[in-house]
């Protein structure tokens, strides 16, 4: 009886952790799936709007790591400070552009 008893409750263990394992899996798909629709809808939204519909670049994230801002922050500081030491201005002359088509005032 012991032997029936514990063959039944490992069963029923085996059982539930394959539910489980199951609807986590449905869980994930439904989110891939909803990942996919939104990005669907939003290239499908900027291509009705005359936009071009953007990719992320996640190769971005890895360029702004501190050594590279330490670098060039170093770099900015040291052109700056020639800058200043050889007291160079740089003169230009302003200009009005005129308004873009179907605008009706100028951008401010």
């Amino acid at each position: 009886m012991d032997f029936l008893r514990t063959l039944l409750a490992s069963a029923a263990s085996l059982l539930l952790r394959l539910l489980v394992v199951v609807f986590s899996l449905v869980f994930l798909a439904s989110l891939v799936v909803a990942g996919l629709v939104a990005a669907l809808v939003l290239s499908v939204w900027a291509l009705l709007r005359g936009r071009r519909p953007t990719v992320a670049d996640f190769g971005l994230f890895r360029r702004y790591r501190w050594t590279d801002i330490h670098t060039r922050t170093s770099a900015w500081t040291a052109a700056r400070g020639t800058a200043r030491a050889s007291g160079e201005v740089i003169d230009v002359e302003v200009r009005e552009l005129p308004p873009r088509q179907g605008e009706s005032s100028p951008r401010r």
